[in-house]
């Protein structure tokens, strides 16, 4: 499996820590299959059992080695809203990396200050996660993601469901509440698909070819799927904040 930025020469200096802790192009591959979950954890999703509190997030006494908790971004990119700190994470339902991390994401999220804009970005390098990219975009438009998406993520990475094609989503959709006309609209529309393509730009600009990624303010790359991966971008932004690298 592979982390962060590729074409790069930093890459082959990441820890063999951080390097098991991403999805590559072989889960995407071995999952392209409507009834075989391919992705599923191979152990117990420790972090998924947690509740997580704001004291999980916080900072104090970290010191940020890089290269070993974050990597400069090559080719840093503007964020999305001016005036405002960023973070972006580029996940994929399928990953079981990102599905761990997924409820300490959920409540950190909740513990943002006003000036952070936080963005979710589905990844796609291979079938299906084509499909799984307009899954989230659908829920976005439906304003369904907070209620959906963990049941994706269950679907795929605990009950065996690839959601590999649009009939099969459309199915799942209908079997947890959407209108299946709604659905079905809004999944092969125009702007799901230009949401889409910004989201592959995106994740090109950035030379990513794994995930779960965290980028802070276009700058800075962490990965990970613990509560420490969402201090180091705390501290991140701290650091960002009082001008420091």
């Amino acid at each position: 499996m592979n982390v962060f930025l590729k074409k790069t020469t930093w890459a082959a200096a990441l820890t063999t820590a951080l390097f098991l802790t991403a999805c590559g192009k072989e889960a995407a591959v071995a999952q392209d299959k409507p009834a075989v979950a391919a992705a599923t954890p191979t152990a117990a999703p420790a972090e998924a059992a947690k509740t997580f509190t704001a004291d999980d997030f916080k900072t104090d006494g970290i010191t940020l080695v890089e290269g070993t908790d974050y990597q400069k971004i090559a080719n840093p990119q503007p964020v999305q809203v001016a005036g405002k700190s960023e973070v972006l994470e580029f996940f994929w339902y399928g990953c079981p990396h990102c599905y761990r991390v997924e409820p300490a994401v959920q409540a950190w999220k909740k513990t943002l200050p006003a000036d952070v804009n936080f963005i979710r970005a589905p990844a796609n390098w291979g079938k299906p996660m084509d499909e799984h990219q307009k899954i989230y975009y659908t829920l976005n438009a439906l304003k369904k993601n907070d209620e959906i998406d963990s049941k994706v993520f269950s679907a795929l990475n605990v009950d065996g469901l690839g959601l590999a094609k649009p009939e099969l989503i459309s199915e799942f959709m209908v079997k947890n509440g959407i209108d299946k006309a709604a659905w079905d609209s809004a999944y092969s529309s125009f702007a799901v698909n230009t949401e889409v393509a910004k989201a592959n730009a995106l994740f090109k600009a950035y030379g990513l070819q794994g995930v779960p990624n965290f980028i802070v303010n276009g700058k800075y790359v962490v990965g990970g799927e613990t509560a420490r991966t969402l201090q180091i971008v705390n501290k991140l932004l701290e650091q960002d904040r009082g001008g420091k690298k």
